[in-house]
């Protein structure tokens, strides 16, 4: 039994340890392993590389786009899942055992497997299954996602909060159900609504935020999915005997956005590899109006409002991610994967290579890193370049440098601005992924886990080892954290 939940964090977990008696006896008897995300850590790149064993740059789900764009997309395109659909775990393990599939991340629509996959769209009220006359026995509707982005009116968080309590309860009454309809060799359910939760409410929740106000009405809502999920955990668990082994796992933790950003823009362009368009009173105009209507939306919680005209008018978009004083096409570097609408602890630095000679292109990106390496060196987690992270035939979706800066701090993208302001945008959602805290417990293993450190990739080797079906066959770049996997 596989039990995924989406943004679970392993400090707030032992945070609230005392309120959630099953997850804390769970953490009590499992092996203490740390767990590790991907980069970056976002929950369609995550869950990929658990399903897979596979680096991003391998399984290539892998959104690099700045956030605006990136929230476009997610609200109008189910995520593209060609490069996963058959290399999962459950269908390795389908060759030899029966599986049941619930309601996987990126997931939808279902394929073919040997016995039950039910999947559920990421942008509309779909839920569809295989196979089909599964869905004659039980109310697939019950199990539709909660959608839309939440005012921070009083009645409108509220309501958000009653969906999700509800979408949870009919997650655990079908997940019980499918659990007791056959004899399966794995059966994984998977739940997303704690990532939903703590991104709209953490600046409730967090007393450190900036923004918290003692006494709001909400500052125990993430607790309280915490215990919600610690229900859903001990009937699950108490539904199977002790022969049956047993991995609680989430893709990445989570943490606050950071009130504080790094124009990295900037420092490029001190450096000489930004480019700045000709001068232009309407580009200035332009550039101050976006600036001044991010912080308007997160000043006045028009952030709800933002969503929706996105929704309806996506080319909207392009007047918050695309630089008006910025000339992308003769610029030598710039960053990407950053603020549109919200700012990332990580992100990355797209080199212009057709500017470039062949021989430069090196010199340049080494310039680059020791730049940033020396001007911001005490906020840099880490810096690399991209085949130094990870290595496949998707890599050139990642840019040129990877960069992660430490916690409070998000990577901005204007020029002609302070190197360190104000995010604003740490207001409009305010939960944000980290990817050094996700949650990996393990119970009633047959073989003993040997090794501590682990990272997502290591997740689909050691589930085949499990059942005894021999991991190495398969291209896996993780292994198995279990004896007698070396």
């Amino acid at each position: 039994m596989i039990i995924g939940i989406d943004s679970m964090d392993s400090v707030l977990l032992s945070k609230f340890e005392k309120d959630l008696p099953n997850l804390r006896r769970i953490k009590e008897n499992s092996p203490d392993v740390r767990m590790i995300s991907v980069f970056p850590p976002d929950s369609d790149t995550a869950w990929a590389s658990v399903y897979t064993g596979l680096n991003p740059a391998k399984h290539g789900v892998v959104h690099f786009l700045d956030p605006l764009e990136k929230s476009v997309t997610l609200q109008t395109q189910e995520t593209d899942h060609s490069t996963v659909q058959g290399k999962t775990f459950w269908d390795f393990a389908g060759m030899h055992k029966k599986v049941c599939i619930l309601l996987p991340h990126i997931g939808y629509p279902p394929w073919q497997v040997n016995g039950v996959m039910v999947a559920r769209s990421s942008i509309g009220k779909g839920v569809k299954v295989f196979p089909e006359s599964v869905a004659d026995n039980y109310d697939l509707s019950t199990l539709e996602g909660v959608g839309g982005v939440p005012s921070k009116r009083e009645k409108s968080l509220k309501k958000f909060i009653e969906d999700h309590k509800r979408l949870i309860s009919n997650e655990i009454k079908f997940s019980l159900e499918m659990l007791k309809a056959d004899d399966w060799g794995v059966f994984f359910t998977y739940s997303s609504s704690l990532d939903a939760i703590q991104h709209y409410f953490w600046n409730y929740c967090d007393e450190a935020d900036s923004t918290y106000q003692r006494g709001n009405p909400f500052k125990n809502v993430i607790k309280d999915f915490y215990a919600l999920y610690d229900v859903m955990v001990g009937k699950l668990i108490s539904s199977v005997d002790d022969e049956t082994a047993i991995i609680i796992l989430s893709d990445h933790g989570h943490g606050g956005r950071p009130p504080k950003q790094i124009n990295i823009n900037e420092l490029l362009r001190i450096s000489g590899f930004i480019n700045v368009k000709n001068k232009n009173p309407t580009n200035n105009i332009l550039e101050k109006l976006k600036s001044k209507s991010v912080e308007w939306i997160s000043r006045y919680d028009l952030g709800w409002i933002a969503s929706k005209i996105l929704k309806v008018f996506p080319k909207f978009k392009e007047f918050y991610s695309v630089s008006h004083s910025l000339d992308l096409n003769s610029s030598l570097a710039y960053v990407t994967d950053l603020s549109g609408i919200k700012a990332y602890t990580y992100g990355g630095i797209k080199i212009n290579k057709d500017k470039l000679a062949p021989d430069d292109y090196e010199i340049v990106r080494e310039k680059i890193i020791q730049i940033l390496k020396r001007e911001l060196a005490e906020k840099i987690i880490r810096i690399a370049k991209r085949e130094e992270v990870y290595y496949g035939e998707y890599l050139p979706k990642y840019p040129d440098i990877l960069l992660q800066l430490k916690e409070g701090y998000g990577l901005g993208n204007k020029i002609n601005a302070p190197v360190i302001d104000n995010a604003y945008t740490s207001n409009i959602v305010p939960g944000s992924h980290r990817g050094e805290t996700p949650v990996f417990f393990i119970l009633n293993s047959n073989k003993e886990v040997i090794r501590k450190d682990m990272s997502l990739m290591d997740v689909a080797p050691t589930i085949l080892d499990l059942l005894d079906i021999d991991w190495r066959r398969f291209d896996f770049d993780g292994e198995s954290i279990l004896e007698g996997s070396k």
